[in-house]
């Protein structure tokens, strides 16, 4: 094989390689080669809907979102393009819907013939003509308490079929009809549940109503705790604060000092230890500890000093071989001493 016939395999190698991997761009990044015109519309809501969305007129794509920023008056102005085959009447509305359960969402244009006229490039479609997206978390939200006693299987499926309802596939509606004939059997199949909870709930009211009497004097008392609370709720909070700052310093000061208290609780069990240790000799002491304080109160009862009497006296020495030697007593001859 000579080299020029190698060179042509390659370039065309080349040439295709190149032609699908371009073609595969164009798919997968949506891009768009037609020329175009540029709208906007106040929106009062624009959640969700995402600069790149698609422009859908009838189901069918032909133009995307190109801008979202904040219009006048609290509104969302959105930029978008439209295919420049495409008439865009004034009578024209825009809607933003659910493209997927994900939340993406997408911008639907809704075209009727009539006598409007076409409306300019880069004009502004009023938010009296535009839908924002429909709020599904409320709409399936109101749904819970039945949900409940739903598989959750089943709870999708008849999520995923409002959606497609919602965006205005009417052949859902079957659909929505057999989930809906689901969920009534299901309840059908709790009746004895339900049942006992309406038994309950009428016992329950029965029992308010013999009553009465001391059910309202509750409640006006709790009225009554709560406007109490709520005229001192300044008080409250100071004290809330109070506490809490109390409770901060508090542990601080635990923190920095807990080695000194871990000691101190150490030598307090010590301490415990030896008053049980010499339990009979404090139980002597604090027995005779009242008369001693009735004497020292005797003694001391003539004005701000102490009265003593001395009857006699003895002097206890050192012994010259050791030990200690006493005097005699010396006694005074006096009534009182006798």
């Amino acid at each position: 094989m000579t080299p020029r016939r190698q060179g042509l395999k390659l370039l065309a190698f080349v040439v295709v390689t190149s032609l699908i991997t371009g073609a595969l761009f164009v798919v997968v990044g949506d891009l768009r080669f037609v020329s175009h015109h540029t709208y906007r519309a106040l929106f009062s809501s624009a959640s969700g809907l995402r600069t790149g969305e698609d422009v859908k007129l009838s189901g069918v794509v032909v133009g995307k979102v190109e801008d979202i920023g904040f219009g006048s008056a609290d509104l969302v102005e959105v930029e978008f393009t439209v295919d420049d085959n495409v008439a865009l009447l004034r009578s024209a509305t825009a809607a933003i819907k659910y493209k997927n359960l994900i939340g993406d969402r997408y911008l639907e244009l809704t075209v009727r013939a009539d006598d409007s006229g076409v409306r300019p490039e880069n004009e502004t479609i009023p938010d009296s003509q535009t839908h924002p997206a429909l709020d599904l978390d409320a709409l399936v939200n109101g749904f819970r308490p039945l949900l409940q006693g739903i598989d959750p299987d089943e709870t999708n499926k008849l999520s995923a079929s409002l959606v497609a309802v919602l965006n205005g596939r009417e052949q859902s509606i079957s659909a929505i009809v057999e989930q809906l004939g689901s969920l009534g059997n299901s309840v059908a199949d709790r009746d004895a549940v339900i049942g006992r909870l309406i038994d309950n709930l009428n016992l329950v009211l029965r029992t308010i109503s013999g009553r009465e009497d001391q059910f309202g004097a509750l409640v006006t008392n709790l009225q009554r705790l709560v406007s109490g609370l709520n005229s001192d709720r300044d008080t409250l909070t100071n004290a809330l604060v109070g506490i809490d700052d109390l409770s901060g310093q508090t542990a601080q000061v635990l923190q920095e000092n807990r080695p000194s208290i871990a000691a101190d609780i150490e030598q307090l069990g010590r301490t415990a230890g030896n008053l049980n240790a010499s339990s009979e000799t404090l139980q002597l002491l604090l027995t005779n500890l009242p008369e001693v304080y009735r004497r020292g109160g005797r003694a001391s009862g003539y004005g701000s000093f102490v009265n003593f009497f001395l009857c006699g006296v003895a002097i206890r020495y050192p012994a010259i071989g050791g030990g200690h030697s006493t005097t005699p007593m010396f006694t005074v001859p006096a009534d009182r001493c006798k």
